[in-house]
């Protein structure tokens, strides 16, 4: 009963550190990023955006894309792997057996990395403009970087994600979060 019980602890103990890790993290990480563009289609609202990147960025997209499955995937398997380690360490030497086991999370390091550098590769990439949606079909004329993110006005939706707004009169947005279209708010500039 001790054990299922510390085992219990452990975990939610490492499952509301990942959260606060990844509530304190994320954010950080998106606004390090020169990202002002949303990586959603501006007509549709969905993924699966190509953009006006240099020749070799699809390179780039490609392997943030891998580190980034493959720090969350191994970040995510790694957990249970920590909290059993650290509750068979306790359950068979006591809490003696604690200081070594707390060794054990610092596993997750390698993955975390891979996971927040895949996360900054995707955000670099989506910070072009968008050249062919794969959703809704439509395409875009090709347009300079810098510019791009200098005429990005931003738009917040009711239940707080962050959308683009195209610079076509009349045009709809549709919050990929809660399905809800918007009137193209009027040019404050």
């Amino acid at each position: 009963m001790l054990s299922s019980f510390l085992q219990a602890l452990a975990s939610k103990l490492v499952e509301a550190i990942l959260g606060k890790l990844t509530e304190w993290l994320a954010p950080k990480a998106l606004r390090a990023v020169p990202h002002r563009a949303s990586p959603n289609c501006p007509r549709c609202g969905g993924y699966g955006v190509r953009r006006w990147a240099p020749g070799g960025m699809w390179v780039v997209f490609l392997l943030s894309l891998l580190a980034f499955a493959w720090g969350f995937g191994f970040t995510v398997l790694g957990v249970p792997v920590v909290v059993f380690t650290v509750v068979g360490a306790v359950v068979s030497d006591g809490v003696g057996g604690l200081w070594p086991a707390l060794l054990a999370p610092l596993g997750l390091l390698v993955p975390g990395a891979l996971l927040v550098s895949g996360a900054f590769g995707l955000a670099w990439y989506h910070s072009y403009p968008p050249k062919w949606c794969a959703r809704c079909h439509g395409s875009w004329p090709r347009r300079d970087r810098a510019e791009y993110l200098r005429s990005a006005r931003m738009f917040t939706c009711g239940c707080g994600q962050r959308l683009r707004v195209p610079a076509a009169a009349g045009a709809k947005l549709r919050c990929p979060s809660c399905k809800t279209e918007h009137a193209t708010p009027a040019a404050s500039r």
